[in-house]
């Protein structure tokens, strides 16, 4: 008897229920890839603009905090009624205090702080002049060297500090003369030294016997600035980064190429004075520097006062599908009376946002006591 064998294969239904199962669940899993990809997204670019604002303020709240380093001591200011100094011809300060931190106020636009300070390992210990100059431009003969080495520059000042300051640079490795140490400063070897210090100068000063001078090391004079592309102010069409440059040396307004980038994809960069009631170390008062307070170039009275500096950078992330920002940025002190934010545009806000703030004391001016 002979057998026979049916097959059956799929019905036209279960073939259409299982494409409709195939396509639904596909659709679910391109769901989930493209929920994740964009989480993920998010999450990344979140993550690069904070690590980027936490970066670029970490270099300038370095700076900032050791803002004066090398011209104070504990009994105070090495310089209080002034110093001369000079750079490739023109006059940079002619008896006048430096302010060790000063902000540029940007208007509507970014701020800028300028930070000067010495990075000498020697500090504020002085040498003692062992022979009066015969002329301001004349060899410095000193006790010992404090590690001067060609290049440096070096402050010379009187013990008492009455006397103007003034900001040379060494030209030429010191010299053993009997007891003392000769230290060259030639006009010819350095942009420091003025050529003819008389007419540089309107005091130009020769220190005398038991007079100083303070190793400053390379003297880091820095300029911290949001710089775009294009020399515009930000923008959704440009790209910006805090910058840092010389600000002696370097051009007054320099491009991207010619900054050390410390922070990328910056939207903004804002800063305030915290300042004390004078012969005090306590912050009462946050001011910006503009001239509706008075405080677009303080005195060297109110320099004395400036004990902190508060500053937040604000970084940008990645275009999104959507409005995923607020229209208010809060940059610091959020629903007190010194609030202060910036305002987005609906455009603006297609993009994610990193606020982070600080607050620098300004250690060496707390330290000295003014």
């Amino acid at each position: 008897m002979a057998s026979r064998f049916h097959t059956r294969g799929f019905s036209i239904v279960e073939l259409m229920v299982a494409v409709t199962i195939a396509i639904i669940t596909g659709l679910v899993v391109l769901q989930v890839l493209s929920t994740y990809e964009s989480r993920k997204r998010t999450i990344t670019v979140g993550n690069d603009a904070e690590m980027s604002a936490a970066v670029g303020l970490y270099m300038v709240e370095r700076e900032v905090r050791m803002a004066g380093a090398g011209f104070t001591s504990p009994s105070g200011l090495l310089c209080g009624n002034g110093i001369n100094a000079q750079y490739d011809g023109t006059t940079l300060s002619d008896g006048e205090t430096f302010p060790f931190v000063s902000i540029q106020d940007g208007g509507t636009g970014p701020d800028r702080i300028d930070v000067i300070r010495s990075d000498s390992a020697f500090g504020s210990a002085p040498i003692t002049v062992t022979h009066t100059m015969t002329s301001p431009d004349a060899d410095v003969s000193v006790e010992g060297t404090a590690g001067l080495a060609v290049g440096d520059l070096m402050l010379g000042a009187s013990a008492d500090g009455v006397k103007l300051c003034t900001l040379m640079q060494v030209t030429a490795a010191p010299t053993k003369v009997g007891s003392s140490w000769e230290v060259e400063h030639s006009s010819g070897g350095s942009e420091f030294n003025p050529g003819d210090p008389a007419a540089a100068f309107t005091n130009p000063v020769n220190y005398d016997v038991g007079d100083v001078f303070y190793n400053l090391g390379t003297f880091g004079a820095r300029s911290f600035r949001v710089v775009c592309n294009d020399a515009a102010a930000p923008s959704l069409t440009n790209t910006c980064v805090l910058g840092g440059s010389d600000a002696i040396a370097g051009p007054a307004t320099p491009t991207i190429a010619e900054v050390d980038a410390l922070a990328t994809q910056v939207w903004d960069f804002q800063a305030q004075y915290g300042v004390a009631p004078a012969n005090s170390q306590t912050v009462d008062t946050w001011v910006d520097a503009t001239s509706a307070t008075g405080w677009d170039a303080p005195s060297a009275a109110d320099q004395r006062r400036i004990k902190a500096v508060r500053i937040a950078i604000v970084t940008r992330g990645n275009l999104e599908r959507e409005m995923v920002s607020p229209d208010t940025l809060v940059l610091w002190d959020p629903g007190g009376a010194g609030e202060r934010t910036i305002t987005l545009t609906d455009d603006q806000r297609y993009y994610r946002y990193k606020v982070l703030t600080v607050i620098v004391p300004v250690i060496n001016m707390i330290w000295a006591g003014v």
